[in-house]
C-alpha cells in the first residue's frame, strides 16, 4: 500500500517550484488517539506531504525519469496542527540542483497561519522506473493537477505546457506520454 498525501497540485515550474494542497481526513486526524494523545494530524504526515510534493517537482521536471531519495533534512519547524477537512497549502522551492542531487525548502499554511517550514532538505536523484511505474504516476498527475483558477475539467487528462520554465497551465489535448 502506498500513501498519497498530496491531494492536488496547483502549479509548478520545472526545477524551480511547485504548489499543492493536502486535505486532512478524519482518519489521519485521529491517528494519535490510538497512542493516548489528543487527536491531531501527526507532524510526520505534514512532513511527508511536504516531501512528496517536492518529489512531484523532480518527477515532473524530469518528465517522469527521476525521483528524489531523501538524504538529510537540516531544519523543520511545526507551528500547529490541522483539523479534519482543513486544507494545507504547500509550496516547495528548489534551492540548489546538481547532477547527483538537489536541495529543497518550503512551507505550508492553512487559514493564513504557517504550520510547517523546512530548509536544507537534501535528496539524491534516482531512476524513477526502478521504484515506481512512471505511467501510473502520469495518470495520477492527470487526476490531481488543477492549475490555480482553472476548473477541474480543464486540468483532467492534461499535460501542462511549459514556457521559459514556467507552467502556463494550458492543457495539451495529446497523450500524457507527450
Amino acid at each position: 500500500m502506498k500513501f498519497r498525501l498530496v491531494d492536488k497540485i496547483t502549479s509548478w515550474a520545472a526545477w524551480q517550484n511547485i504548489t499543492g494542497v493536502k486535505a486532512v481526513s478524519f482518519e489521519e486526524y485521529s491517528l494519535k488517539e490510538a497512542f493516548g494523545e489528543p487527536p491531531r494530524l501527526p507532524e510526520l504526515l505534514l512532513l511527508e506531504s511536504f516531501l512528496q510534493l517536492g518529489n512531484w517537482l523532480v518527477m515532473l521536471s524530469s518528465d517522469f525519469r527521476q525521483m528524489g531519495m531523501l538524504a538529510r533534512i537540516s531544519e523543520v519547524r511545526f507551528q500547529g496542527s490541522l483539523l479534519p477537512g482543513q486544507r494545507l497549502q504547500l509550496e516547495v522551492r528548489m534551492n540548489r540542483r546538481r547532477d547527483e542531487g538537489f536541495e529543497l525548502a518550503g512551507q505550508g499554511q492553512a487559514d493564513g497561519r504557517s504550520l510547517i517550514s523546512g530548509t536544507g532538505c537534501v535528496a539524491a536523484l534516482a531512476p524513477l522506473a526502478e521504484y515506481q511505474n512512471p505511467e501510473d504516476l502520469r495518470v495520477l498527475f492527470s487526476e490531481i493537477y488543477e492549475p490555480a483558477g482553472a476548473p477541474a475539467s480543464l486540468a483532467a487528462g492534461a499535460k501542462p505546457q511549459m514556457a521559459a520554465g514556467k507552467d502556463v497551465g494550458a492543457p495539451d489535448r495529446g497523450a500524457l506520454g507527450g
